[in-house]
């Protein structure tokens, strides 16, 4: 299978292409990354095309699709799901979707408990928990600080650079999103055969910017 990884949720943009064969180690095939929250529209078109190039493949070669579906910013979690979806339609292939907390923690390798925390603006943060690393242990969260203290102060807790202190928690640096980590979840999840997720966006909270209340009748 030669599946692409991309996530867009966080303030990072990256792109993976990884082939995995029968009875054999999966390949990287390359990876680009851009760390800018306002840009994720510039360069994920641009960080396809290098990847493929970077892989000596076409498009027309890509198995599957694979996405983080958040949580994360309302825009830049549409830039990379649009895409993806555009991506499985033209090219009649399979859509992926991954949470972007998820990849994040498959990333440590861990195997005992922890928790994976990451900037969700508005000064608030998303979090999971996780019995191991590629084993989620509850539904992602989304709240201020003092919820996270309560909910996170016994667990060891992981955050991407860039992520607020949570005062009161001692926490450790991880990796930030990765889109070849994203693709090797993906196919470890298919190789035991579990499901993996729609490509449908986790927002978890409504919008920064809600539509304007319509006009009140002056017959009323």
């Amino acid at each position: 299978m030669l599946l692409m990884g991309f996530d867009t949720a966080t303030a990072v943009t990256s792109v993976g292409l990884m082939r995995s064969m029968p009875d054999a180690a999966d390949h990287a095939l390359g990876e680009r990354c851009h760390h800018d929250p306002r840009r994720h529209g510039e360069v994920l078109p641009v960080f396809i095309d290098e990847v493929l190039r970077a892989g000596g493949v076409a498009p027309a070669d890509l198995d599957a699709v694979a996405v983080g579906i958040g949580p994360g910013a309302f825009t830049g979690l549409r830039v990379g799901l649009a895409t993806a979806q555009a991506l499985g339609a033209a090219l009649e292939i399979p859509v992926y979707g991954v949470s972007t907390l998820d990849v994040v923690a498959f990333a440590t390798g861990r195997t005992e408990p922890f928790a994976v925390v990451t900037d969700a603006r508005r000064r608030e943060y998303f979090w999971a928990t996780y019995s191991r690393c590629d084993s989620r242990a509850g539904e992602p969260a989304v709240g201020p600080a003092s919820v996270a203290r309560e909910a996170l102060q016994t667990q060891t807790v992981l955050c991407p650079p860039g992520t607020p202190p949570l005062d009161g928690i001692d926490t450790e640096l991880c990796e930030e999103p990765s889109g070849l980590q994203l693709c090797r979840l993906v196919l470890s999840t298919l190789a035991a055969g579990k499901a993996l997720a729609a490509p449908v966006p986790l927002y978890l909270r409504l919008p920064d910017v809600m539509p304007a209340a319509p006009p009140k009748s002056v017959l009323s």
